[in-house]
């Protein structure tokens, strides 16, 4: 991508590496059932963007170890596959994990373009897979709330805004600290993830709250390792549900 710069049983997750990806990243050999999962929620959320000014979102989760970057990859991949130019940004300053997803440096990323040390392009994977761009989170920084609340990344949102069709941006644990609603009031807003049989009602909730509290936009929950009385059998699913229908 050009780039100017002027302007209900928990399942244990796919172990492994292969072709110099993590395993649990979908691909041509996935289960069925998971490739059609994420294709529905990209609809959904396609759906959902389609009524915003911005086409950037925040992937957040309440606590760790509830799915979040697997499904921020999964969902970068299947908006990528419709011929949609999309870039991924790992903004868990904290704890990245997207460069190990794809095997990626991480050297250069968020953290030293914010600190002005690297230009965008110079920390820029390109067609990691097709159609697909990723930012690395970059070296660990001792303040990323105020990185990613600075007047820098307002700036690098908006040029990138303008050269993808989808920003997605992985972001911290939202229960532990502020980075995610920090950087969702400055795009079309955050979606949810939670694990079945894992994360608790409070968790979800304090989210919710904390959310509303910042006037963030909650554009949908994806319930992470489900399994339907329809698909027990799948063992791996998917769901999504916008905020708006929650009861």
């Amino acid at each position: 991508m050009n780039i100017n710069t002027s302007g209900k049983n928990v399942v244990q997750p796919l172990a492994g590496k292969r072709g110099g990806r993590d395993h649990t990243l979908l691909s041509e050999s996935s289960p069925f059932h998971v490739r059609e999962a994420f294709k529905t929620i990209r609809t959904n959320l396609q759906y959902t963007l389609a009524t915003t000014s911005s086409k950037s979102f925040v992937i957040a989760s309440a606590m760790p170890n509830e799915g979040k970057s697997t499904s921020s990859a999964n969902l970068a991949i299947v908006l990528a596959q419709t011929g949609a130019q999309v870039l991924l940004m790992d903004c868990d300053l904290r704890k990245p994990s997207v460069h190990r997803l794809f095997r990626l440096t991480t050297g250069k990323g968020v953290t030293s373009i914010l600190c002005g040390i690297d230009t965008i392009e110079q920390a820029l994977h390109e067609n990691v897979v097709p159609n697909l761009d990723i930012i690395t989170a970059g070296p660990l920084s001792p303040n990323p709330s105020e990185l990613l609340g600075s007047s820098r990344m307002k700036d690098l949102l908006g040029i990138v805004e303008k050269a993808y069709d989808y920003v997605i941006l992985d972001a911290s644990p939202m229960n532990l600290v502020s980075d995610a609603v920090i950087v969702a009031k400055q795009t079309a807003g955050i979606v949810l993830i939670v694990r079945q049989e894992q994360s608790r009602h409070e968790q979800l909730q304090k989210c919710i709250k904390s959310c509303e509290f910042a006037g963030v936009n909650i554009l949908g929950i994806i319930v992470n390792e489900s399994r339907s009385s329809k698909s027990y059998h799948y063992g791996y699913v998917y769901e999504y549900s916008k905020a708006t229908d929650r009861k």
